[in-house]
């Protein structure tokens, strides 16, 4: 079978879960996701068994296959993570920022502009991470950054939620992006680091919101099985 093809079924299914195009605790199947993606059964059956493993779904003998819901532990542990490493790689991106880097964050936020103004959010995410991944590729860590992805899947589930949330202001991501531009421009280390660490606290700032808002998606204690 073509890696491609295989390549293709795991980012699409991963894709749908991310953006909750998926729901957590929905009962999901090979058969159909097969039809809706018109994807073999061969590549969905082998892309489900790496999003197993990832925690991404869940099956129950029995009764099936679910998506995960979200395991704020994790979440929590990858935004800590994130917070440790994260100014280190700014750092090494103010270094290293060519114009080429530089340019695409330029577009990158004005793209953001746009997706926030059109309340695009599976847009505005891409564009997000894009932003991120940007001075990790600056830094020459991509290899990092893909570390993190395959790692930080409850995370970036969460962010992607906090982007659903409707008393939550996007407006707020795109000042801190901007702010986080200008000083990287300016290459103002002290105020970088600040920026990045207020950032990623945002996280624990809305969480509380964030989870009441959409309390079916988090662990209650209830077993997953009876989610139909």
């Amino acid at each position: 079978m073509d890696t491609n093809i295989r390549q293709d079924a795991y980012d699409q299914i991963k894709y749908k879960i991310i953006h909750f195009h998926y729901l957590p605790g929905q009962k999901i199947s090979e058969k159909k996701i097969s039809s809706s993606l018109n994807l073999g059964r061969t590549p969905v059956r082998e892309a489900l068994i790496r999003i197993e493993r990832e925690g991404l779904i869940e099956v129950i003998p029995q009764s099936g296959t679910y998506v995960s819901i979200i395991d704020m532990q994790h979440a929590s542990d990858g935004r800590f993570v994130r917070e440790c490493v994260e100014p280190s790689i700014m750092l090494e991106a103010v270094v290293n920022m060519s114009q080429d880097n530089f340019h695409r964050l330029i577009d990158n936020m004005q793209e953001q502009e746009i997706a926030a103004e059109n309340e695009d959010s599976d847009l505005f995410f891409d564009l997000d991470q894009a932003f991120h991944q940007e001075f990790y590729k600056a830094a020459k860590k991509e290899s990092v950054w893909d570390w993190l992805q395959l790692n930080n899947v409850q995370l970036n589930r969460f962010r992607r939620l906090r982007l659903k949330a409707s008393d939550l202001d996007w407006q707020t991501l795109l000042r801190q992006h901007h702010e986080i531009l200008q000083a990287v421009q300016k290459s103002d280390i002290d105020n970088l680091n600040y920026m990045i660490h207020s950032h990623l606290h945002l996280m624990l700032d809305e969480k509380e919101t964030v989870m009441r808002q959409f309390k079916d998606y988090f662990d209650t204690g209830e077993e997953l099985g009876r989610n139909n």
